[in-house]
């Protein structure tokens, strides 16, 4: 872990004194108040509006350090051409690469890319507060421009220490029309909590002469373990509360929304699928080809992204797409924050607001980069939505997910991670296991606030 304070002190040449002043495209500046009129006229002062800059006059270098190694360089570079049909007088470099290092080697980029809330980062001031940034754009709204989950999730103590990129909608529930018609389902469940869950997940997973016919989904390992515990928590009645209390500061890891949820995974996983049979199954397959595409799998929970991947390996599956539970419903994504070591803050805030905020942003990021604008309303994907029925459904999961992954100001996996094997042979229970997490994670959070009162 880096000693942000040391960073600071070591880097302090490098932050000069600039002026907040901004300049966004078709944004408010300062406002002048109007001429007073002449004594005894009766009339009152009248005040301008204030005059929207031109985006021309924005200047400086904009130096973005981004994490992600998915993203490909030469639409990074097709997004900054968009961003400079805007703003042709603003340099962006994209720098690929986690932020530490930048920082410590005094090259700080001036815009930063996190996929989590950086309490540390923030408590030692490496980011800016941007409440300043918003109150001088009276036309800027964001309190209702964006997602409210999305826009909550950078913030820490009542203050905005970041500005939301994109959203991550998760997750779509797929199903194969013809297996469905195969085995007499004439329609998909409303399904409401695990109960319905449970039933609706073990129809599909069908043996025959000791070999698997049909399989549906594993519950238990959506896009990692941890995952579906989120997943399958909110599904049993939790949210992001039961996890974690910024007020009080405490997490409550062995709440029982939580360890029943935990408890069915399990069993669901042990109890329901013949492992043996499985694995044979999936090695009689081509190489690399998942289940699904093979139509083994009747049904699963999908991410957009692996979506578009189906699509793509086999155009012709007949399937319907439709949100998860809306129960399970959780939102999130990226966000950019200014770093106070960074030069040329304008510059900054003005790429931020242009990939955030405008219907150019939101274009470029999702022809570009096939991301969703965090915006609530975007015309261009509201639009191409009315051809696209798969990006009709996320947005749709866009709208209804009001739950998120909790924002700890400490890592609250290892435990979790270093226990789990021994929670699936049986040799500790849900509650133990969670029991432990629950004290070790709440140990490591209370010794992290104890850190920065020193």
């Amino acid at each position: 872990m880096i000693n942000w304070k040391r960073v600071k002190r070591s880097t302090i040449g490098l932050v000069p004194v600039l002026a907040l002043s901004l300049a966004l495209s078709g944004c408010g500046g300062s406002g002048e108040a109007g001429e007073t009129p002449p004594a005894g006229t009766g009339e009152k002062t009248q005040e301008t509006k204030p005059k929207a800059e031109d985006p021309a006059s924005v200047k400086g270098e904009v130096v973005w350090q981004y994490p992600n190694t998915t993203w490909p360089e030469p639409e990074i570079k097709n997004m900054i051409a968009d961003f400079n049909k805007t703003y042709p007088n603003v340099t962006v470099k994209p720098v690929l690469g986690p932020l530490e290092p930048m920082i410590a080697a005094g090259n700080p980029p001036n815009v930063a890319t996190n996929n989590r809330l950086e309490a540390n980062w923030i408590m030692d001031g490496m980011f800016e507060e941007l409440t300043p940034y918003i109150k001088r754009d009276p036309d800027y709204k964001p309190e209702t421009l964006f997602h409210q989950v999305l826009y909550e999730i950078p913030q820490f103590e009542k203050g905005q220490y970041g500005i939301p990129m994109y959203s991550n909608p998760t997750y779509a529930l797929v199903v194969n029309n013809k297996i469905m018609n195969q085995y007499g389902e004439k329609s998909i469940p409303n399904l409401q909590g695990l109960k319905d869950t449970d039933e609706f997940y073990k129809k599909f997973w069908i043996m025959k002469n000791g070999e698997y016919e049909m399989t549906g989904e594993n519950p238990l390992f959506y896009y990692g373990n941890l995952s579906g515990l989120f997943f399958v928590s909110y599904l049993n009645g939790a949210d992001p509360s039961t996890f974690w209390n910024p007020e009080t500061k405490k997490v409550n890891f062995n709440d029982p929304k939580i360890v029943d949820a935990l408890d069915w995974l399990a069993k669901f996983n042990l109890d329901t699928i013949n492992q043996p049979a499985y694995t044979k199954l999936k090695g009689q397959l081509p190489k690399n080809t998942h289940p699904f595409l093979a139509e083994k799998q009747a049904m699963m929970i999908i991410t957009s992204n692996n979506l578009k991947d189906f699509r793509k390996a086999k155009p012709d599956l007949d399937l319907t797409v439709l949100p998860a539970p809306q129960a399970s419903l959780w939102n999130g994504g990226s966000n950019l924050a200014i770093v106070k070591a960074g030069k040329d803050k304008d510059a900054a805030w003005a790429f931020i607001k242009w990939m955030t905020s405008t219907e150019q942003g939101s274009e470029s990021l999702y022809t570009r980069l096939g991301l969703l604008s965090p915006m609530k309303s975007s015309k261009y994907l509201e639009e191409k939505a009315k051809t696209d029925a798969d990006l009709k459904v996320f947005l749709d999961i866009n709208g209804k997910a009001k739950k998120w992954i909790p924002q700890f100001p400490v890592a609250y996996d290892t435990e979790y991670k270093k226990l789990f094997p021994d929670f699936l042979a049986g040799k500790v229970t849900a509650k133990e296991m969670m029991d432990h997490v629950n004290k070790e994670v709440q140990k490591r959070i209370d010794e992290f606030y104890a850190s920065k009162k020193k």
